[in-house]
């Protein structure tokens, strides 16, 4: 009975979220914001349905309602995913060239990380074929930002990050060590990527076991150099001083 049970709650779930996308993917076709009849009668959902996911998506910003006109439109929510979707994809496919090489001159493994919202998510990682002790720090891997190397290089350069003595030793030198904290055994070296306006939107660095990295500080200026160059990739110039 409780696998049965279970089973429903999942398609449930499932169909829940297929209406969903289906109601944001009509929305979208309407740029100057549509009625509830015509989203009705573009996805054949039931009104009360329709309500309830309006009332959801409206909630956590992903649509909007005109008082005047009653329309619902796709809200800010979505454009701000969408960037990020965007500056990811951006920034994993400019940072291959970059990554390659600091992976082949640490012979370590080398990974890009970008933000979602709160969270750091590994977007590529280039690992040395001969090493048979490697560290879990995949593709698709998330933690919260300000953990292990790579959260701490990013958000102590974002304007809303916390401005604790750690972070701001970061800051001043450019670049974040960790040791045991993700993983135990494994070490981190990471510094931050900026994209043309000079905002951190990502990180790079180099992640492995601890006994192979004894000094992280020996590595910190083959990763300074990596974020450069991803960072110029992506539009960046240093500031030049006057």
């Amino acid at each position: 009975m409780a696998a049965d049970e279970e089973s429903g709650r999942r398609a449930s779930g499932s169909r829940t979220l297929s209406r969903g996308l289906a109601l944001l993917n009509a929305l979208g076709e309407h740029p100057d914001g549509a009625t509830v009849s015509a989203l009705a009668e573009a996805t054949k959902l039931d009104r009360a349905v329709l309500y309830r996911l309006l009332d959801t998506l409206t909630g956590e910003g992903f649509v909007t309602r005109d008082a005047d006109s009653r329309r619902y439109r796709l809200g800010l929510a979505m454009l701000e995913l969408g960037v990020r979707a965007a500056q990811g994809l951006e920034v994993r496919r400019l940072a291959g060239p970059p990554l390659r090489g600091l992976s082949e001159d640490t012979g370590e493994t080398a990974c890009l990380a970008v933000r979602d919202r709160d969270d750091m998510v590994v977007v590529e990682v280039i690992e040395p074929g001969d090493r048979f002790v490697q560290v879990n720090y995949r593709v698709g891997f998330r933690h919260p930002l300000g953990v292990a190397a790579h959260g701490k290089a990013l958000l102590a350069f974002l304007p809303e990050g916390s401005r604790t003595p750690e972070l701001q030793s970061v800051r001043q030198r450019g670049v974040a060590y960790t040791r045991d904290e993700l993983e135990p055994g494994a070490s981190g070296v990471a510094a931050p990527v900026f994209d043309h306006t000079g905002r951190a939107v990502a990180a790079v660095g180099i992640v492995a076991p601890n006994a192979r990295l004894p000094d992280p500080e020996s590595i910190a200026l083959r990763v300074l150099r990596s974020a450069r160059e991803i960072s110029e990739r992506l539009g960046w110039r240093p500031r030049r001083a006057t």
